[in-house]
């Protein structure tokens, strides 16, 4: 009765006639699953290898982004731009104590400009696409001893909306909107507040989803149960609600920070979204449907074998139906085949979004080792997919790379409606 009364309560919220509230039920929801295939959103996808450079591996992408031309990618030590068709254009920076360089790195982003703009915990970095370095903005990301920036959102030349990580419980911004040279235009204010008696620096408090969908940015962090809008007054404005009901971590449970209670918990980690879907990546720790055939190898920090792939699984929201499903995973040993959307298009990688790219274009990452083996997969080699050309085609890409080779993107271009 008490969650009826709310789901109303939502339903009825509206800042104007253009920013409603709806309610995403992830609880009630989190046992439809269904097999969904590619197909249904698009026949056009393509995949684009990230051309090796000598002495330049990059054994895992942390960061990425993308303009209309041009592929920018990170690890934590470097970072390389290469042309929208893979091939290597420049190194950007460097990793070091020297003018120019940095210690780390915590975000990226090709700027409105056609800068490049990288950043550690505290500075901001600026270079030119030939890797040329061009101004440090000391700071500007390191407000004082209690607010840092880590995820955050290039808005014009100059301003940035920013993740504030809640790292002791008790911070009390959530957000600002701050330029380069570190003036804060704006603070949002955080409302999911707890007293941690030690302040932890996780990557998870550090995670917020940032990105642009019809001139619109959306904004969410990882522990706030709610997908955000940036309005033009610079507003955060209320768009999705997800409950999660008891599968959602207790403030005590975050304040005690005991990884344990991780795996009782669901987490909805990225929304992004076409016209018609909300793509929900959600991590559902033990209650992941599916499983690993054979263990993996058991590192030592781990007391027992690992025996899942991955624990995420991806939602599918329709906007105008009102409708949740999930993807349904597979028992597998193959990584690439055991969840998301199933492609039924060239017989490819199961398709899991992990960035947006435009209003219509998302991309997924693939490791090269884990597409060679895919192709030799039980999975690949017996399937049928829509076009058979295209299976032959990706059979080539996978045949001609090196196990060494950079991680592989998967660009999928979704229908408009």
């Amino acid at each position: 009765m008490i969650f009826a009364f709310f789901f109303l309560i939502l339903l009825s919220i509206k800042v104007d006639d253009t920013y409603s509230l709806k309610l995403i039920d992830i609880e009630a929801n989190m046992k439809k699953m269904e097999v969904i295939n590619l197909s249904q959103f698009t026949d056009n996808i393509h995949y684009v290898p990230l051309e090796n450079k000598e002495n330049l591996p990059l054994s895992y992408i942390t960061y990425m982004d993308f303009s209309k031309d041009n592929i920018l990618v990170a690890d934590r030590n470097f970072c390389l731009l290469y042309d929208i068709y893979g091939r290597f254009i420049s190194k950007i920076g460097n990793k070091g104590r020297g003018p120019g360089e940095y210690s780390y790195l915590t975000n990226i982003c090709i700027g409105k400009n056609g800068k490049i703009y990288l950043s550690d915990t505290e500075n901001l970095y600026e270079y030119n696409n030939d890797g040329s370095f061009v101004k440090k903005y000391i700071k500007s990301l390191l407000l004082n001893d209690t607010y840092y920036l880590t995820s955050w959102f290039q808005i014009s030349d100059s301003l940035f909306l920013g993740h504030v990580p809640n790292s002791s419980g008790l911070i009390d911004y959530k957000a600002i909107l701050i330029n380069k040279f570190g003036d804060i235009k704006h603070y949002y204010k955080n409302y999911n507040l707890f007293n941690r008696k030690i302040i932890v620096a996780s990557t998870t408090d550090n995670y917020a989803n940032v990105y642009k969908f019809k001139n619109e940015i959306f904004y969410k962090e990882l522990y706030n149960d709610t997908l955000f809008c940036l309005t033009d007054q610079y507003e955060l404005i209320l768009k999705y609600v997800f409950n999660l009901g008891k599968y959602k971590e207790s403030d005590f449970e975050r304040q005690i920070f005991n990884l344990d209670h991780i795996s009782n918990c669901i987490q909805v980690y990225d929304a992004f979204q076409t016209e018609r879907y909300l793509f929900l990546n959600c991590d559902f720790a033990d209650y992941f449907p599916a499983k690993r055939l054979t263990p993996k190898p058991t590192p030592i920090s781990f007391s027992k074998p690992i025996w899942y792939n991955t624990r995420r699984v991806l939602g599918i929201f329709d906007k105008k139906a009102g409708h949740l499903v999930f993807c349904k995973p597979t028992t597998t040993d193959n990584p690439l085949f055991t969840s998301g959307v199933y492609n039924d298009i060239d017989a490819g990688p199961r398709f899991f979004p992990k960035k947006q790219i435009n209003d219509s274009t998302m991309v997924m990452l693939i490791n090269a080792e884990e597409l060679k083996d895919h192709v030799e997969s039980y999975e690949f080699k017996n399937s049928v997919p829509k076009y058979s050309e295209k299976k032959k085609k990706l059979e080539d890409l996978a045949k001609n790379l090196s196990e060494f080779d950079n991680p592989i993107l998967m660009f999928v271009n979704f229908k408009g409606k």
